[in-house]
């Protein structure tokens, strides 16, 4: 969905890794955890701006605009993916979060 610098799946995989560990190490838990974060932006980003290509285009749709009509699916189905990769990422973050409280408490 979103070219970013992390790369969301190996990131997700990471996080799953981390949360199932008995005792991972709290670093590399809050290293995560703050990439994680930072893909959480970059998909809220794009995803704001696929919205208001939307609403853009939708705005100027004409009963002749059959490609028009195309575009505006595509970016509702953008703005669809990029909602169910916010919901899997912001679940997977909140585990990793409680991990690292978990490892914080002594």
């Amino acid at each position: 969905m979103v070219q970013e610098t992390v790369d969301r799946v190996a990131l997700l995989a990471d996080i799953r890794v981390l949360t199932a560990a008995p005792a991972p190490p709290l670093e590399q838990v809050e290293r995560t955890l703050a990439d994680g974060y930072a893909c959480a932006l970059g998909i809220e980003a794009q995803r704001i701006r696929l919205q208001r290509e939307l609403e853009g285009q939708a705005a100027g749709l004409s009963a002749r605009a059959g490609p028009k009509v195309k575009e505006v699916a595509g970016l509702a189905q953008g703005i669809a993916r990029a909602d169910e990769e916010l919901t899997e990422l912001r679940g997977a973050l909140v585990e990793l979060a409680q991990t690292a409280r978990r490892l914080r408490t002594p």
